[in-house]
């Protein structure tokens, strides 16, 4: 029966058994990951609303902004949902674009 896709045998002599296992072979280096840049966007955006309601929060604390009782208590809650993972991945990029050790790409989700 012949081989519909085209393909022959291999002779004795074309196995790669025999032949030493090369060092810098180039197949099995991983890819360079892809830089997410809408996820760095959006965790500086998500810093910079938590220092903008931690400010929020501290300004009707100090009651400089006069507004509804009880009102830092919401601001203190949202800066700090938003602050901390802002931070945190911001962080990471930072690390990854000095080039320190322990950080890379893949460490921040893409969406």
């Amino acid at each position: 029966m012949r081989n519909r896709a085209g393909y022959t045998r291999l002779g004795a002599n074309d196995y790669y058994d025999d032949q030493p296992y090369e060092e810098d072979d180039r197949r099995f280096e991983p890819l360079p990951p892809d830089v997410p840049y809408a996820s760095i966007a959006l965790a500086i955006f998500l810093m910079c609303l938590g220092i903008f309601s931690f400010v929020a929060a501290w300004l009707h604390f100090t009651q400089q902004v006069l507004g509804k009782a009880q009102a830092e208590i919401g601001f203190t809650i949202l800066g700090a949902m938003t602050f901390m993972p802002g931070a945190f991945h911001t962080y990471i990029a930072y690390g990854t674009w000095r080039g320190w050790d322990g950080f890379s790409w893949d460490q921040i989700p893409q969406w």
